[in-house]
């Protein structure tokens, strides 16, 4: 009831452009406290509407600290952030998204890696070489005991190593002793999907802290603004 009665208020209403046209509304589960550009997930022309921001609330210390994106040199800081500075921590929902952390043993990564290149031989490192505004990793080299390559692609990275929940991590390694051979990679992570447009439990974080639609929508897509066609 509480759904229908959702769309039968907002039925008619589209998200436009303030320069003209329809906005391209995308989301999706989980940004993880940072969105990501459009053009750095899928290529093609910017969007002014989908460009990566801070999703964390006005007033905290994360809020003052990672205003110039998520990097290779301040990613480890941010995934140690508090929690409850970003709009997500606000839902139940978050946990296992806002922050998570995968393992695969050595030998589950060199299976999972040697399905689409059996060339490479055993999994030695696994080195981002370009990040976007989030920190999502959009170049990632794979160094093998035979060979390396290097694989571009929000999607193609995820599923390559086993259907991580987004791009946004870094990557520990296990071993039994210093200088033995590395026995499994950790990845810890943020976010749940690519991260472009609005988050949606960051929305339901907004909306649970008392922010109305025009807001949540003012925040996820700037630029825009919300018509009512009939």
């Amino acid at each position: 009831a509480r759904t229908t009665r959702a769309v039968e208020r907002t039925r008619g209403r589209v998200l436009l452009r303030d320069g003209g046209g329809l906005a391209d509304a995308r989301y999706s589960a989980s940004c993880g406290g940072h969105s990501e550009n459009n053009d750095a997930i899928w290529g093609g022309d910017p969007d002014p509407s989908l460009r990566g921001a801070l999703d964390a609330r006005p007033g905290t210390k994360t809020a003052k600290k990672f205003t110039d994106g998520i990097t290779a040199d301040n990613i480890d800081a941010f995934l140690a952030a508090p929690q409850s500075d970003f709009w997500e921590s606000k839902t139940k929902w978050a946990k296992g998204r806002l922050r998570w952390s995968e393992k695969r043993t050595a030998k589950e990564l060199d299976a999972l890696v040697a399905s689409a290149y059996p060339n490479l031989g055993s999994v030695r490192a696994l080195e981002p070489l370009a990040r976007g505004v989030s920190g999502r990793i959009q170049r990632l080299r794979i160094r093998g005991s035979k060979a390396e390559v290097e694989i571009s692609g929000d999607l193609a990275i995820r599923r390559l190593l086993g259907g991580l929940k987004s791009t946004l991590f870094v990557v520990d390694v296990e071993r039994d002793s210093e200088g033995a051979p590395v026995t499994a990679f950790v990845f810890r992570g943020a976010g749940f999907g690519h991260g472009v447009g609005m988050s949606q439990l960051g929305a339901i974080g907004m909306a649970e802290a008392g922010k109305t639609c025009a807001a949540i929508l003012d925040h996820y897509y700037p630029g825009t603004h919300a018509h009512r066609l009939y």
